[in-house]
């Protein structure tokens, strides 16, 4: 729909991001998508490498979304406090800012599920959210969220290569 807001990925972008999680896979990648232009125009990204959804602080709340989070010690991810302090400075440093936060799946869909909206709502409000499915690696998923405090909506992902003309589907 016209007017609709929808992310906008240089095809570079897209493919670089895509061989980065595929590159980790089957660890879970999460990370930032930075830019340097406006809110939905990622031109970079940045990856976390520490999770510590398994310490004791965190680990009862992820199991407590059920016996998938139990099962699957890693389902899920937060980030240390010191390597997110260290992102920030970098992303400062380089004159960006976050437009949106991702992470991967590895056994499901690009689907949003209610610990992605609880996680996300504590820490983020304006963020967008993307999550890219390994659940084929031969065929990655890339599903873009907006996700208010009403709800979720799915976003449009787009392909803008530079003078080419108008914008096309990359995914939907």
């Amino acid at each position: 729909m016209a007017g609709e807001p929808c992310v906008v990925l240089a095809p570079e972008l897209h493919g670089r991001l895509v061989a980065t999680v595929r590159e980790r896979f089957p660890k879970k990648a999460f990370g930032y998508l930075i830019s340097d232009t406006d809110e939905w125009t990622p031109t970079d990204f940045v990856l976390f490498s520490d999770n510590i959804r398994n310490e004791p602080e965190w680990k009862e709340e992820f199991e407590s979304y059920g016996q998938y989070f139990v099962e699957h010690g890693d389902a899920g991810f937060v980030a240390t406090p010191e390597e997110s302090w260290r992102l920030q400075k970098e992303i400062w440093a380089r004159g960006m800012f976050e437009v949106g936060v991702f992470h991967s799946h590895q056994r499901h869909p690009a689907n949003f599920s209610r610990i992605d909206y609880d996680m996300h709502r504590r820490r983020f409000e304006k963020l967008w959210h993307v999550i890219i499915s390994m659940r084929n690696p031969r065929l990655p998923q890339v599903r873009a969220f907006e996700v208010l405090p009403s709800g979720v909506r799915e976003l449009d992902v787009r392909s803008a290569p530079e003078d080419v003309g108008p914008t096309v589907d990359i995914v939907r």
